[in-house]
């Protein structure tokens, strides 16, 4: 077979196994839930923003509410916002805050100031990432979305662990491994030196600790759904490659962990996540498509969605949720379009979250 004929196989066979995605809601601007009495010309609680810094980073879903985080915009304080799956109206829902304005004041360090991660467990908790600002240190904050989205608890991390100095952090990204009796998160944190930490946190103690992997950094990450041998997969900022190590090695506190060299995507990736069978799903920086990759097979990349010219520098966001649904904002900068234009879609997978 000619290496073109064989090309087209593969292409056939990528395009066939693409999904159709249902569009749920679409935002020509989005709009926010202020609070009542809300006067926009006073400049404080309505203040002026422009559309097109708000980005979207991170999404979560847990029963009938997805929760969105994004960039840090000026004129908005609030960097996490949840709407419901389930509206019935055809109007795109406003954008509320979680779980409310007042955690996002910046008044002292108790607040959330900038949301870096984001994920939902199954027993109903909303585990956030928060890179904290200046003199304010990263911490976890977990929510109780089963008791009123009360805060179950904070972790401040530790100045050995994570920085407490603004410039010699940079926390993003977060996976959650249920185990028999505790549940760990296993977080970025891409400081300035020749090796990335791996910062991981027990529930169950109320602890972190850094893992090192020496002489490569890291900036995002997914965690597979085989829990007998479960391994992290990542990438690194800029670079196309993707590695795994196994998660054994992180319950070595203070230790080191070496990563494995697994294959090359079509892009630079910037969100990953892993569903139940074992099917990798990648996003891109300023590619229009999505691909997967089922990681019990040798490293094949496959166009899971792929859409015309979107011109966003960060295109798509996604997250699974426990009805084997993948949920996906899209974002449009194309040229054509004097605003950036938000879409938010579904489809079935048969698989659910981790």
């Amino acid at each position: 077979m000619s290496s073109f004929l064989a090309a087209m196989c593969l292409l056939g066979l990528a395009l066939a196994s693409a999904i159709n995605f249902t569009t749920v809601y679409e935002w020509d601007e989005f709009d926010f839930v202020w609070p009542s009495g809300a006067d926009s010309s006073k400049g404080q609680i309505k203040p002026n923003f422009k559309q097109e810094e708000i980005v979207l980073q991170y999404m979560a879903v847990f029963g009938e509410r997805l929760f969105l985080s994004t960039q840090k915009t000026y004129g908005i304080n609030a960097t996490i916002f949840w709407l419901p799956t389930n509206d019935t109206s055809t109007a795109p829902p406003k954008l509320a805050p979680f779980p409310s304005w007042e955690f996002h004041k910046k008044v002292n360090c108790n607040t959330i100031d900038w949301v870096s991660g984001m994920q939902a467990d199954t027993d109903g908790r909303l585990w956030v990432l928060d890179q904290g600002r200046g003199y304010c240190p990263s911490h976890l904050r977990i929510f109780d979305l089963l008791n009123n989205d009360t805060t179950e608890r904070i972790h401040q991390f530790p100045d050995k662990i994570v920085s407490h100095f603004d410039y010699h952090r940079w926390m993003h990204d977060i996976v959650l491994d249920k185990t028999t009796d505790d549940t760990l998160a296993y977080i970025i944190d891409a400081a300035g030196s020749s090796f990335l930490n791996i910062v991981v946190y027990s529930r169950k103690m109320d602890k972190s600790w850094k893992v090192k992997t020496p002489g490569l950094k890291w900036t995002y990450l997914a965690l597979s759904a085989n829990t007998e041998a479960r391994q992290l997969y990542l990438t690194r900022f800029g670079c196309k490659e993707l590695y795994s190590l196994s998660v054994s090695e992180l319950k070595n506190k203070d230790g080191n962990a070496t990563a494995e060299f697994i294959g090359k995507f079509t892009g630079h990736p910037y969100r990953m996540l892993i569903d139940s069978a074992n099917v990798l799903y990648a996003v891109f920086y300023s590619k229009n498509y999505v691909s997967k990759w089922n990681i019990s097979e040798p490293f094949l990349e496959e166009r899971f969605y792929e859409v015309g010219e979107l011109g966003a520098f960060q295109p798509f966001t996604f997250a699974l949720d426990s009805t084997d649904t993948i949920w996906m904002t899209e974002r449009n900068q194309s040229r054509d379009n004097t605003k950036p234009r938000h879409k938010l879609l579904k489809a079935a997978v048969g698989a659910d979250s981790y």
